[in-house]
């Protein structure tokens, strides 16, 4: 389904950590959100190429999990699990290598903390990379802030639950939270 999500989280499944256990709580507690999006994870080691049975269009979206920081060109697996840093060209690498394909037209959103900001972010270079390697038709997410990938009640007053990010001052001191949506932005691998 175009509106349904994948998790790709790109160390094996032992070194998942945390992000495994948000992705299946943003799964099974679904029916608390507005979308009800099915979640399917994908890990290093998840048999075959499951990233090329991927669907095609807007709504279509691969959430890459990771920990970083403002300007870092490297992700961090989850505390603790023995995972490596990965380089967006390593992030693309194991995409490639899991089945994603070129003619992918969705959106590659990075669940990656600060993933938009810092001089070039995160996701600025993951878009080239990915444009570089011959997806054209993508644009790629990055957050303006420490972001929440599961879903959550925090925000208080909605109906439904939704993913957050924090919003925080110039001393990195948390002023607000927000839904994700607020503080996304954009990249195309061609700018």
């Amino acid at each position: 389904m175009a509106q349904n999500r994948v998790a790709f989280i790109p160390w094996n499944e032992n070194q998942a950590g945390n992000f495994k256990t948000e992705y299946e709580d943003s799964h099974a507690n679904r029916a608390l959100t507005h979308h009800k999006r099915k979640w399917t994870i994908v890990y290093l080691d998840s048999p075959g190429q499951p990233l090329a049975d991927v669907g095609c269009g807007f709504g279509t979206r691969i959430h890459i999990a990771g920990h970083g920081a403002i300007g870092d060109p490297d992700i961090g697996a989850d505390h603790g699990t023995g995972g490596g840093d990965k380089s967006y060209s390593e992030v693309v690498d194991a995409m490639f290598a899991k089945g994603l394909k070129k003619r992918y037209i969705g959106t590659i959103a990075c669940d990656v903390c600060y993933s938009a900001l810092g001089d070039p972010p995160f996701a600025k270079l993951l878009a080239r990379e990915l444009y570089q390697r011959g997806l054209k038709a993508s644009c790629v997410l990055g957050y303006k802030g420490s972001m929440g990938a599961e879903y959550t009640d925090e925000l208080g007053g909605h109906k439904y639950n939704h993913r957050v990010v924090d919003v925080e001052d110039e001393h990195g001191n948390v002023i607000d939270t927000v839904k994700s949506s607020k503080m996304q932005e954009r990249f195309f691998g061609w700018t």
